[in-house]
């Protein structure tokens, strides 16, 4: 090759760019878009079933497991499907479901192509949904397909009604279709439908009723027409106007038809003995969940010889199904004669797992798969939605048990809506209260107040966490007392509560554990899911709120008001007042809505939850219908009976918890220890998340002239006019709500000397091996006030002011003084060993007091009490002496 010579400029090189060939671009976009829905649709498409011969019941049926493995029943013996010929069924049946659901049914080939433009553009507009599907394609789905809502099942059922058309006549499609199509109420086919929601064959339906059947065909839940009958009504003359329409009947029937009312007959309220299997409620359940959300088919449900383990515990259902059958007991207005019946719907869930151990969805099973009150209704929670909405959200933002808020009216004034002033349901209000206090006594006030402090939508956002479906809808402040809009049903709620019984897990409830086919391959896998939402010692401190609830309480503070018979009892009085749950620690809150239309009972102890909930189905007033009175016992009597013969535990006690005595009466938005001249009415221990507890003693009481007085509310808040008539009647103290200025001391304060905290963290909780004995009782004389307070803390071995005692215990003895300080502050027991409290009387009437272990003994002058007692766990357990000054007494606590 010759070479350039040398300074020879370099040749020009061109580059030329090939143009983008824009149909070869689409031509190999389209084969691969081709190959791929060809793929999929192979997908779809295999393993097709025959339909040489429509499917029928075999004798493979399903059989269900109880949680310990036991079978329950076979799936479908109480499947009411009665088929019927075409020949018995009325042209106005035939012709409303062809109107209503396939208007070209006579004419198609199993498709519609403008019933699907017509779906399709109804969707783009974004008007309500409308099937595409025909007659046709329904039966294929009922027969041989999942309801699951996906391209593969629609590519699946096009080809199949393809086939089915094909392959029978429009009177073969027409029978089989209307004898499986599932109308509601657990009737299959219009034949059983006609039967139960007419009370007569399908042959002698009339036009109106015809058309009802087609109208609530799409959705027999959401359109019953005994729980939804304005729904149904309209739809019903939808249906007709259809039919006129198309040619079916004259515009003059359809008018006249649609003048008739419903005319439905009575639910029969009776178990019918084809439905009389066992544990109906659940077993329904079980169902429902397979074919809506396994997306099993009716015909894989009950002939596919599955195995369906299920997580049904026998004791909790038979206890469930005992307690609803007392509420016949309640009275007349209970009586089930009537043509609408008070009914009821209970929930029972292991916290720890999400189990669903029991349901019972109404007072009687009228038929298979009939209406669930415990998982389809939904109803306003009242009061029970307040640990979720306030008091937990305001645990996490800062507030605490002790917090004290004030009880009066507040009007809320929100851009857009009218003013809201919320009102107690039984003023008078109660002035400077705690949470725990408003909590417990169900204050609606402060329960609004704590959730406008903190935030709507902070409130809404923690309640979604821990298990209530709330939505943007529930945005409001009402929502503070339970003012929701598609919340809750009882299997809500529970769910909500176990998040709290198990220290703060949301676990998703559960009735199924496994599906097993007739080969032994998973059909259906649901392990347990559980995730953290809120700290477990924020957790801990809501059930010690809640506890207050269900369990007495000493008379301090607020008795003044409401009278010392009433004070020591929170909402859930009814729901405790025969022993309670026996042996079990147990929480929970009452809910009544407006008008009482709502009456709800959640109880829960560390191994289970119930939830259930009172009213009609058709939401009106009933006078008197409160959660604690009648929902309350519901739940107790369930929680006993499941819970019998199974040994209690305590709420586990975790750490980052202590506990502190607190003034329930300090400044507003506050939370102090007992000042010095802190009545002892108003002293209380609460738990607290380690960090929040007090720290300054409160200065709300200030001391005049020999009397105290308590200060008005510090942030100005007026107080409530019943406040006026707060007076303690001992001669040593007025609590008075008055300025300072108006007692003659000039508005001043006293200098207030700090008081160290009454603290106790237990590393650990003991196992209680029985329940604390009974309180020895004696003659009491009415007490005087005042206040001495040493304290037992169970640990180990005896401190300074202790001595050894017998069989290695401890004796201490403390001499009483009222209103003087007392040594040792701290006494020493040992857990588990029995506690002897000795109290003489040295001078004057004492009443001695251990709220924590249900102990309240009047001693008189020169009279000697002794109490046993055993401490179960560790822990701090103040001693109060409620005496006058000048008297004074010998207690001596051992330990054997």
């Amino acid at each position: 090759m010759q070479a350039e010579p040398l300074g020879t400029p370099a040749p020009t090189v061109t580059v030329r760019r090939r143009r983008l060939r824009v149909g070869r671009v689409l031509f190999v976009a389209g084969t691969l878009a081709v190959l791929a829905v060809a793929g999929f649709t192979a997908r779809a498409l295999a393993n097709l079933p025959s339909v040489a011969a429509m499917p029928q019941p075999t004798a493979g049926r399903s059989v269900i497991y109880d949680i310990s493995g036991k079978a329950i029943t076979a799936v479908g013996g109480g499947v009411n499907l009665q088929p019927v010929a075409l020949s018995a069924v009325p042209l106005n049946v035939q012709h409303a479901f062809v109107a209503a659901e396939d208007r070209s049914f006579y004419q198609n080939q199993g498709f519609d192509i403008r019933g699907l433009v017509r779906a399709a553009w109804a969707d783009l507009r974004g008007l309500p949904l409308q099937g595409g599907s025909t007659i046709t394609q329904q039966l294929a789905k009922n027969l041989y397909l999942s309801p699951a809502d996906t391209v593969e099942r629609k590519i699946r059922e096009f080809v199949l009604g393809l086939e089915l058309a094909h392959t029978y006549t429009k009177a073969q499609i027409m029978q089989e279709y209307l004898n499986v199509i599932y109308m509601g109420d657990g009737a299959y086919g219009v034949q059983a439908a006609a039967k139960d929601y007419f009370g007569k064959p399908v042959s002698q339906v009339d036009l109106a009723q015809a058309a009802l059947l087609a109208a609530i065909n799409p959705a027999p839940s959401a359109y019953d027409p005994r729980v939804h009958p304005k729904t149904a009504l309209a739809l019903r003359n939808q249906v007709l106007g259809e039919m006129a329409q198309q040619g079916y009947v004259t515009a003059a029937q359809a008018k006249a038809a649609e003048a008739e009312p419903l005319n439905l007959a009575p639910r029969p309220v009776t178990v019918d003995a084809a439905n009389n299997y066992p544990d109906p409620w659940f077993v329904d359940a079980v169902v429902e969940q397979l074919e809506n959300v396994d997306h099993l088919t009716p015909q894989q449900v009950v002939d596919g010889g599955l195995r369906i383990y299920t997580t049904l515990d026998p004791a909790a259902q038979a206890a469930a199904n005992k307690a609803v059958a007392q509420l016949a007991n309640d009275g007349p207005a209970f009586a089930m004669n009537q043509s609408h019946p008070i009914q009821t719907g209970e929930a029972v869930i292991d916290p720890a797992t999400g189990d669903v151990l029991a349901l019972v969805g109404g007072r009687t099973h009228p038929t298979a798969l009939a209406y669930d009150r415990a998982t389809q209704a939904e109803r306003q929670p009242g009061s029970s939605i307040k640990p979720f909405v306030d008091y937990t959200p305001a645990l996490l933002h800062g507030l605490t048990a002790g917090t004290v808020v004030d009880d009066a009216l507040h009007t809320y004034r929100i851009p857009g809506s009218p003013p809201y002033t919320p009102t107690d349901d039984n003023p008078p209000y109660y002035g400077l209260t705690t949470l725990t206090e408003a909590l417990r006594r169900s204050v609606n006030t402060i329960a609004v107040q704590v959730l406008n402090r903190i935030g709507v939508q902070t409130g809404v956002a923690i309640a979604q966490k821990m298990g209530l479906p709330l939505t943007a809808k529930d945005e409001h402040l009402s929502v503070a007392l339970g003012g929701t809009v598609d919340c809750c049903t009882p299997l809500d709620m529970a769910d909500a509560y176990a998040t709290l019984a198990n220290g703060g897990y949301h676990v998703t409830p559960r009735l199924i554990t496994k599906v097993l086919a007739p080969d032994g391959s998973v059909v259906v896998n649901n392990p347990v899911k559980k995730v953290r939402v809120i700290p477990a010692n924020v957790a801990f401190v809501m059930t010690t709120m809640l506890e207050t609830v269900t369990n007495p309480q000493p008379n301090i503070g607020w008795d003044v008001l409401t009278g010392p018979n009433d004070s020591n009892w929170g909402t859930g009085y009814d729901a405790t007042v025969h022993d309670n749950v026996p042996g079990w620690p147990t929480a929970g809150k009452s809910g009544t809505t407006n008008s009482n239309e709502d009456a709800w009972f959640v109880d829960y102890t560390p191994k289970m939850v119930a939830a259930d909930w009172l009213g009609y189905d058709q939401p009106r007033p009933f006078p008197g219908l409160y959660g604690g009175v009648y929902a309350g016992p519901v739940v107790r009597d369930t929680l006993a009976g499941a819970l019998a013969g199974q040994k209690p535990v305590p709420f586990p006690q975790p750490a980052g918890v202590v506990q502190s005595r607190i003034d329930i009466k300090a400044a507003p938005w506050t939370v102090a220890l007992p000042g010095p001249n802190t009545p002892p009415q108003d002293v209380r221990t609460e738990w607290f998340v380690a960090g929040t507890q007090p720290t300054q003693p409160s200065t709300n009481w200030v001391r005049c002239g020999g009397r105290v007085y308590l200060q008005r509310s510090n942030d100005g808040t007026a107080w409530a006019q019943a406040m006026a008539a707060l007076v303690h009647t001992a001669n040593w103290q007025s609590l008075i709500p008055l300025d300072m200025s108006q007692a003659g001391c000039g508005g001043t304060k006293p200098v207030v000397a700090a008081t160290p905290p009454l603290v106790t963290p237990p590393a650990a909780t003991a196992s209680a091996s029985a329940p604390p004995p009974p309180p020895a009782t004696t003659s009491a004389t009415a007490p005087a006030t005042g206040s001495a307070t040493p304290s037992a803390t169970a640990a180990a071995g005896p401190t300074p002011g202790c001595s050894a005692g017998a069989n290695g215990g401890t004796v201490c003895q403390v001499v009483v003084a009222a209103g003087s300080p007392v040594q040792p502050a701290t006494l020493q027991v040992t857990v588990g060993q029995p506690v002897i409290l000795t109290v003489t009387s040295l001078s004057g009437t004492h009443r001695i007091v251990i709220p924590s272990l249900n102990v309240d003994v009047a001693v008189a002058p020169g009279q000697t009490s002794t109490i046993s007692l055993s401490i179960q766990k560790p822990g701090d357990y103040p001693l109060d002496d409620l005496s006058s000054p000048s008297s004074s007494a010998a207690v001596i606590v051992a330990s054997q």
